[in-house]
């Protein structure tokens, strides 16, 4: 599932999956960013990527539950541009990301309840997890992706 909300950006296009294991790629391999940026001649942009690997045992429909709760939640942030919900390989990879107008505009939408609690509560359920964090910078046809604390 993905979720987009590009009112305050409209020309950019949600991007493409370009392999099926994108959730083992870096980030900038796994999706076809130049189609998404494509009529967009410059700007930055901020995006969030959620790696995880789900146990074995998860209830699926629970995290699925969480996550579209505090994705909700997301698109009421000012800010918010695009959610994409990752589908996990058999062995349980995954990856999910959020793409925003900028940091300050992620910063809001992690505070709100339903952020919380999908971290307080669904974090058990993944063998390991980790965030990842990049400015993304379109210069003309340069598109570059900057890892950020």
């Amino acid at each position: 599932m993905s979720v987009s909300n590009f009112t305050e950006l409209d020309q950019l296009q949600p991007p493409g999956v370009v392999d099926d294991h994108y959730m083992l790629l870096p980030i900038e391999r796994g999706f076809d960013w130049k189609t998404c940026f494509a009529n967009v001649s410059a700007g930055e942009w901020y995006l969030v990527a959620f790696r995880s690997k789900h146990r074995q045992e998860v209830d699926k429909t629970f995290l699925y539950w969480l996550d579209h709760k505090a994705t909700l939640a997301a698109q009421q942030t000012p800010g918010f541009l695009y959610y994409f919900t990752g589908v996990p390989l058999a062995s349980g990879e995954c990856l999910s990301f959020c793409l925003w107008a900028s940091r300050s505009a992620a910063v809001q939408g992690a505070a709100h309840r339903a952020h919380r609690e999908a971290v307080e509560t669904g974090l058990a359920h993944y063998e390991y997890y980790c965030l990842e964090r990049y400015l993304i910078d379109k210069q003309g046809d340069q598109l570059t992706f900057t890892t950020v604390p």
